[in-house]
């Protein structure tokens, strides 16, 4: 069952002229990780993101993925971005049951609001499209690795048949590891055919619904590839 953590600032910051990514994942990473981890993993057990649009950021948001107690011994009671230190006035903690998460995003239809840059890596190179195929594979694969049940044959056939059915989306840069890279945000509208078997449609209701707390594509513990599902 993944847990998150919802920290309230004293006072909305603006980090929308500065990069914060690597904070980000710092301040992620200083919660989560123990010496024993592995750093560079390419798969890791928590997510990152902000509470807020970046130039008016009012908190963070910390998710543990696997159904394992999370190891916080305790929270910070204050963030650091970059030359600002901004104060911690609230936290609050909710588990998310993972059998529950097919009632956040219903039916064979999802619109998703991917609020900050996503991208792909496929054959080591980065791809910053929504792919259907690309988005339920990773997303099937993370869903597994937190304690998630995922049939294999449910699994080929929600990413062999899932639709991309309309998108407005743009290229957006953003700078990390003192590298400039790019992804894609926007709103992104995405189905399964008539044919979809029970089983994979209730698959894709579930991971439409775990994309929320973990993101979507390569670095969600830097904030990357945030989303939200959207009203039909």
């Amino acid at each position: 069952m993944p847990t998150q953590w919802m920290l309230d600032l004293a006072t909305p910051i603006d980090l929308g002229v500065q990069p914060y990514h690597d904070h980000l994942h710092a301040l992620a990473c200083q919660i989560f990780e123990d010496a024993s981890e592995a750093h560079h993993a390419d798969d890791k057990p928590f997510t990152a993101r902000l509470l807020g649009p970046p130039d008016k950021c009012v908190g963070v948001v910390l998710n543990w993925l696997p159904d394992t107690s999370p190891p916080v011994a305790a929270l910070p009671e204050r963030l650091r971005f970059g030359a600002h230190w901004c104060e911690v006035t609230g936290a609050q903690m909710r588990r998310i049951p993972l059998d529950r998460l097919a009632d956040t995003a219903q039916g064979r239809r999802v619109r998703l609001a991917v609020v900050t840059p996503a991208k792909f890596r496929q054959h080591g190179r980065d791809y910053p499209l929504p792919d259907p195929y690309l988005i339920y594979s990773t997303l099937a694969r993370r869903f597994r690795s937190a304690g998630g049940q995922a049939a294999d044959d449910d699994v080929r056939d929600l990413s062999r048949s899932a639709l991309l059915y309309a998108h407005d989306i743009h290229t957006e840069k953003y700078r990390w590891h003192g590298t400039t890279s790019a992804g894609f945000i926007g709103t992104i509208a995405l189905g399964l055919p008539r044919t979809a078997t029970p089983s994979a449609s209730r698959l894709f209701a579930i991971l439409n619904g775990f994309a929320v707390i973990a993101g979507l594509g390569h670095g969600t513990t830097h904030g990357l590839g945030a989303v939200d599902v959207l009203p039909p």
